[in-house]
């Protein structure tokens, strides 16, 4: 066969039939014209369609191409797909335009693909960089298109060069498409850097301002839906720190991130970044920079031990870590896409540094040179080289079924035989043992490369804890790790080895101190400010009854190990914590310690709460029980804050989530004790939360604005219900022997202090129809049912909205809300720049912005309310009551002040001065504003807050 000759003619491979009428007839419609197409063919074709609908809608869809895949070669046909993609991005009139042929290019893209890979003219390899090779023509005709666009509307300089549109602006590729190994429907992974003194602007404009636009602009080109589908989805969060810097990062702030505090799995990563689009010169000039963090010279096994700690997680999820076709996820399962890349990997981070032919994108490549160079055994490359090239066949007939990008085998046997037969296996039991028997080859050997004993040596040199002296060398060592006092630290660990604390009486716990303290030393030295974190440590260490427990999880854990330390070296507040009472450092057993909060189950946190209220001996018991239950998630949830697990977003809420539990749990308690006391309740109740509760933006010293509304059934009601407000905020707030639960405010109640503390529904209602003022609407707008009975709760919410649903004044509104604002500023002023909350631009501008602009949509009947700052300004931003530019600025700034709040709070509690920040947290606070040092996170702060204001100012008005 001609190898230049139309597909079918050069087809490979056969299908097993399999139709279904769907398929039968996508292929009669398209060969009505009379197209010779053999019997063979038919089958193919009707398989193809039949076992795959998106690729009979996409073949109906675009007929044309479908007809130039039946006539022409499938190279030809590919060539013509980039070359219409590098001229629609040329000659497009607009980006509506232009997205609607990069669509249709997509479209014809994946049926050329999908025919050519399952014919067999095409190999996995062919396929994988042709989709690569689509995808950089798509990212740079979209980035040439925008920047075009753009000059014409004065905000680029007209592009000269397609290839490079924007000089000192470029686009990485990382993940898949880096590697030029594209999945089917893979999501791109991109990072876009730029070299300021590069980028040529139109005159006035602003790189910080108009690049990032650009880059939202191109990713909205890529990702949107329409009618005809989407270009690809597009993730760009393997930029340093995404959650807080802009889309696109010039090259300086990049490189001191990577310098500073990059990790492990960031190296990883950008094993396979390549240019994609945008300036080659500045994109190999970048990658050159950050080569020596990529690959290092020394041997480097604390890549080993991150890359460990990452496939435990991934394997210990649910039904991923079964080995079983149904449903097994093929690429992060147990033995798994995933193990293979991680096996190559591991040994490329080690000796890439040194070895410069392993410094390869492609795993499989990789594995061929590790195997070559005598790294890894012939035989073991061999097996995943195999079980790759199949796992990533299967991936991609996978997503061809319905353009999903899934790579889990379908549960359902119909679905899954689907896949099989677009594998060609006619038999669905032969498939699932053929992926059955690879992932169980993959997983024998990954598990044998992670088989060994760690090295727990240190890298900086000799560390030798016993005797009655120290070693000039151990002492070196300790020096170079940052200790002042480096003899005064051997003293106290040698004290400890030999059994002078009680954590080290036995032999088993000095041995587990033994091999465990070189890590932990590293660890204190990682923090920045090693003599704190030494000295938190030690007195957390020296008041733990026993030792073998807690130095058995930190040494087989080295993950936690690092936490733990970098927690206590963090956040002074969490050690004295830890300090008094050590039990907490159980938590960290619990399988639930690491695992994102945005994981756990729903109601998880509830229901240990009622059932600790369940075993409980009265209130004072029950009290004592939530106390302790409410120390260690706020340990847990402060420890993913203080490591980077967990943004503000996701800390928020479960901090909410906690309060709501506890909120349940105390009113179970004090109903119970009431009705012992005072008989049955006379009605019914319901709590609601506001401010940061209703938010759901708690930090973890937070106290909690509550409501309690109440139903009268019976005389005596107001009495009753006034108790046992009294008796639950009481449960809430009280301190015991266990400490403090949360303190509560209810002066958002109607009236304030003035009213009763206990609001009936009738009153509420009233108040908040007729007599509130505007503030007090405002606050309402972030009210929440936190628990209660639901049909109360029901008509309480239903009063909520008919009560901001009121017309009002639009004018005496916004008059309102800014003099409430000069109020509190005048009242409760900000203390400084780092008042992230009170300042001039702070938190609290946000808030009445988002709040204020919120009661006047409402008012008008649009939409529905949101509680938290950030549902707010998008759901304001998406009723174009916010502007592009006012919602990006405001949806930042909260995001950001929101965490820095969360990690200041949790290290420091209230009254945080910047100053006296260790370095190592300093860092921390930097790396969050995306800077490189606090310095510059101060002036950062400083510019944003004037921003804030301003935009405050000229959406509400000034403050008189």
């Amino acid at each position: 066969m001609a190898k230049s000759g139309p597909l079918l003619e050069r087809r490979t491979h056969d299908l097993p039939e399999f139709r279904d009428p769907r398929g039968v007839e996508v292929l009669q419609r398209l060969t009505e014209s009379g197209a010779g197409l053999s019997d063979s063919d038919r089958v193919f074709l009707t398989t193809a369609f039949s076992a795959a609908p998106y690729l009979g809608r996409i073949a109906t869809r675009r007929a044309d191409t479908f007809a130039q895949i039946l006539a022409q070669s499938p190279d030809a046909v590919f060539e013509g797909i980039l070359a219409a993609v590098r001229a629609t991005g040329a000659e497009s009139p607009d980006a509506e335009a232009l997205g609607r042929d990069l669509r249709r290019a997509k479209a014809d893209m994946h049926l050329l693909t999908a025919l050519s890979d399952l014919a067999g003219v095409w190999t996995l390899d062919d396929a994988t960089s042709r989709l690569s090779r689509f995808a950089d023509a798509c990212v740079a005709a979209g980035l040439f298109g925008l920047v075009r666009d753009g000059a014409g509307k004065g905000r680029f300089l007209p592009p000269g060069d397609p290839g490079n549109p924007l000089p000192g602006l470029f686009v990485l590729a990382l993940g898949k498409m880096g590697a030029e190994e594209l999945n089917y429907s893979s999501d791109i992974d991109l990072a876009i850097y730029y070299e300021p003194d590069q980028v040529r602007l139109a005159e006035g404009r602003d790189a910080e301002r108009d690049l990032p636009r650009l880059v939202q602009n191109l990713v909205r080109l890529l990702q949107e839906q329409s009618p005809e589908g989407y270009v690809f989805r597009t993730d760009l969060r393997l930029r340093p720190d995404p959650s807080a810097t802009p889309t696109a990062m010039s090259c300086d702030a990049a490189l001191r991130y990577y310098e500073s505090i990059g990790q492990n799995w960031e190296r990883a990563a950008y094993i396979k970044a390549r240019v994609c689009a945008g300036d080659p010169g500045a994109g190999s000039a970048f990658l050159k920079a950050m080569s020596p963090f990529i690959w290092r010279r020394s041997l480097d096994y604390a890549a080993v031990d991150d890359i460990r700690a990452l496939a435990r997680q991934i394997q210990s999820v649910g039904a991923r870590a079964q080995v079983r076709a149904a449903g097994h996820n093929l690429k992060l399962g147990r033995g798994g896409i995933r193990e293979i890349e991680f096996f190559a990997q591991v040994p490329q981070l080690v000796f890439g540094g040194r070895e410069a032919s392993l410094r390869i994108r492609s795993p499989i490549l990789a594995l061929e040179r590790l195997s070559a160079l005598g790294k890894v055994p012939s035989d073991r490359a061999a097996t995943l080289i195999e079980a790759y090239g199949f796992f990533r066949s299967a991936e991609h007939r996978i997503q061809m079924l319905e353009d999903e990008a899934t790579q889990i085998l379908p549960e359902a046997d119909d679905l899954r035989r689907r896949v099989g037969v677009l594998c060609g296996f006619s038999d669905l039991s032969a498939f699932d043992d053929a992926v059955r028997s690879r992932l169980t080859g993959v997983h024998a050997a990954f598990s044998e490369q992670f088989a060994l004993d760690e090295t727990l040596a240190s890298n900086s040199g000799s560390l030798v804890f016993s005797g009655v002296e120290p070693t000039p060398d151990t002492l070196e060592t300790l020096t170079r790790l940052g200790f002042s006092e480096p003899k005064a630290v051997w003293t106290k660990i040698n004290s400890w080895l030999g059994g002078r604390t009680r954590a080290t009486r036995t032999q088993r716990a000095r041995e587990l101190l033994t091999t465990l303290t070189p890590r932990l030393l590293d660890a204190m030295a990682e923090t920045g400010e090693p003599d704190a974190a030494f000295a938190r440590f030690a007195a957390f260490y020296e008041n733990l009854p026993m030792g073998v427990q807690p130095l058995s999880l930190l040494r087989s854990e080295p993950e936690l190990a690092r936490e733990l330390v970098a927690i206590l070296g963090l956040a002074p507040r969490i050690a004295r914590t830890l300090a008094q009472r050590p039990v907490i450092l159980d938590v960290m057993l619990d399988a639930r310690f690491s695992r994102p909060l945005s994981q756990d189950p729903p109601d998880d946190l509830r229901t240990r709460f009622l059932d600790q209220m369940a075993a409980s001996e009265g209130l004072e018991d029950a009290m004592n029980r939530a106390r302790r239950l409410a120390r260690e998630e706020r340990f847990r949830i402060g420890a993913q804050i203080l490591v980077g697990r967990a943004d503000a977003g996701a800390a928020g809420a479960a901090f909410a989530e906690l309060a709501e539990a506890a909120i349940e749990a105390m009113a179970q308690a004090a109903h119970q004790r009431m009705e012992e006391k005072h008989g049955p309740m006379p009605g019914r109740f319901a709590i609601l939360g506001l401010g940061k509760l209703g938010g759901r933006e708690l930090a973890s010293d937070s106290d909690l604005d509550l409501m309690l509304v109440y139903e009268a059934e019976g005389e005596g009601a107001e009495t009753w219900f006034t108790r046992f407000t009294q008796r639950f905020v009481s449960a809430l707030s009280a301190p015991t022997e266990e400490g403090e639960l949360f303190e509560v405010d209810l002066q958002l109640r109607p009236s304030g202090k003035a009213g009763p503390v206990a609001v009936s529904l009738p009153s509420f209602l009233s108040y908040y129809a007729s007599e509130a003022w505007t503030w007090e609407r405002m606050a309402l707008t972030r009210a929440r049912i936190v628990c209660g009975d639901p049909d109360l709760s029901q008509r309480i919410e239903d009063g909520i909205a008919a009560a901001l649903s009121q017309p009002r004044n639009p004018d005496i509104t916004v008059e309102d809300a800014v003099a409430m604002r000069a109020r509190l500023q005048q009242e409760k002023p900000g203390r400084g720049l780092w008042d992230l909350k009170r300042k001039p631009g702070g938190l609290v501008d946000i808030e009445f912005i988002a709040q204020t602009l919120q009661l006047l949509r409402l008012a008008e009947g649009q939409g529905k309310r949101a509680t938290s700052t950030v549902a707010s300004l998008a759901a304001l931003h998406r009723a174009s009551a916010l502007r592009d530019e006012d919602a990006e600025l405001l949806t930042g700034a909260a995001r950001l002040y929101l965490d820095l709040l969360q990690l200041v709070r949790t290290a420091h509690g209230s009254g945080f001065d910047p100053s006296q920040a260790a370095k190592g947290f300093a860092a921390r606070l930097a790396g969050v504003g995306g800077m490189a040092s606090i310095a510059e996170l101060n002036a950062r702060l400083e510019v944003l807050s004037e921003a804030v204001r301003a935009r405050f100012e000229a959406l509400l008005g000034p403050l008189n």
